[in-house]
């Protein structure tokens, strides 16, 4: 077995102190894109990586690289993961990956010496998207995926002293390889009791808006029989959603996260309702199955009860492996530390399925207790935290030294 001596008090201290950076009075943390907490969150990370011994710097939309070079010249082993938050967020989710990050090369720098390739700890400056438009923008600029500059985001990138017009030039062309260690941000590891799991691919989604329409009626005069409820069919047709990713099984997930009715009047039949879904798999071929069985019986309730029913895609991004040959390297770092890690497919979206479009890309999880996140209880026992950044630590050593 192979010691890794992770600091784990550093550890703790490390994300206790970005977790205080944008405290909400009513719990949890937001640091957005751009904000005030965000900025001071950066600010710190960068203090950290140049107390480490790293050269640090910040890319022209704000990402935060700390780079530690390499005996030979070469393309980079990068590991990171974002720094934003949602409302109320949790310790762990992106921060984890960053001062787990940081916490593993600053020890393998003091104990193995300058690495064979250049090593970097990335702190992508968002992913979340909750205060713009922008899911994954860090990466999508580092990939050189970022075309027109929204004015509004313009113009909060000019308060934090980015020039917008150079973003193009975030773009990276010199990384081998990316691989985060994350929060599971489910309960799969925390219910089976297994401490660790590598990540065999990021699941594909697609993002639906469901307009039923029916007619809008008095509810004292109206009998049930002359109907055209917008909203009893939509329920009929939420609960078919539901029943329909539950008879397919993991990791099949049919989600409505949204739901308005009009007029929304307590005395009037509903006339018209909006839903959204959110269809999630890890096959391509299965996830538009099932978003065509869901179409499918969609049509056939609003036919039966004679509504009109129409259904945009807002938004779809296919399936992402991860690295084969990676995950197999992740897997080896586990059994050399001690430890064995289940292979998980990711329910949620992650920096890594942006990044897999130009670089190797991996990932590692560790538990979520009750499955929790995006939440102030979301917590992973310290213990399983070491270990994460030791199997992390382990990797970084494989690939660049």
């Amino acid at each position: 077995m192979i010691s890794m001596r992770i600091d784990g008090p550093l550890l703790e201290r490390r994300l206790d102190e970005l977790y205080a950076i944008g405290a909400e009075p009513d719990g949890g943390t937001y640091r957005p894109l751009y904000g005030d907490a965000w900025a001071r969150a950066v600010e710190r990370v960068e203090r950290w990586m140049k107390d480490a011994g790293l050269q640090a710097h910040r890319d022209p939309v704000g990402n935060v690289w700390g780079r530690a070079e390499g005996h030979n010249e070469g393309k980079a082993i990068v590991t990171g993961s974002h720094i934003d938050t949602v409302r109320h967020g949790g310790r762990l989710d992106g921060a984890l990956g960053i001062c787990a990050g940081l916490t593993a090369v600053e020890t393998l720098l003091s104990s193995n010496g300058k690495p064979r390739r250049p090593l970097e700890v990335v702190a992508i400056c968002e992913e979340e998207g909750s205060r713009f438009n922008t899911n994954f923008w860090g990466s999508r600029a580092i990939t050189g995926a970022i075309g027109t500059v929204d004015p509004e985001i313009a113009a909060a990138m000019r308060e934090r002293g980015l020039d917008p017009a150079k973003v193009a030039a975030a773009a990276r062309d010199d990384i081998d390889t990316f691989v985060e260690l994350h929060i599971e941000q489910g309960g799969v590891l925390d219910s089976s009791r297994q401490p660790l799991a590598v990540v065999s691919a990021i699941v594909g989604t697609a993002q639906l808006e469901v307009t039923v329409t029916g007619r809008a009626d008095h509810a004292g005069t109206t009998p049930m029989g002359l109907r055209r409820d917008a909203l009893a069919g939509a329920a009929g047709m939420i609960q078919a959603v539901e029943s329909i990713a539950r008879s397919l099984g993991n990791p099949a997930v049919a989600t409505v996260g949204k739901v308005r009715a009009e007029p929304d009047q307590i005395n009037v039949v509903p006339g018209r309702v909006v839903f959204t879904i959110d269809v999630r798999h890890a096959d391509l071929g299965a996830r538009a199955a099932l978003e065509e069985r869901i179409r499918s019986l969609c049509a056939t309730i609003a036919s039966e009860r004679g509504l009109e029913l129409d259904v945009r895609l807002l938004q779809e991004r296919a399936p992402v492996p991860m690295d084969a040959g990676l995950r197999a390297l992740l897997a080896r770092a586990a059994k050399d530390v001690g430890s064995t890690a289940a292979e998980l497919v990711s329910g949620a979206g992650h920096d890594a399925q942006i990044l897999a479009a130009r670089y190797k890309v991996g990932m590692l999880f560790v538990p979520s207790i009750g499955g929790r996140s995006h939440c102030p209880e979301e917590a992973t026992d310290p213990a399983q935290l070491v270990l994460g950044t030791e199997v992390l630590a382990r990797a970084l050593q494989l690939l660049a030294y």
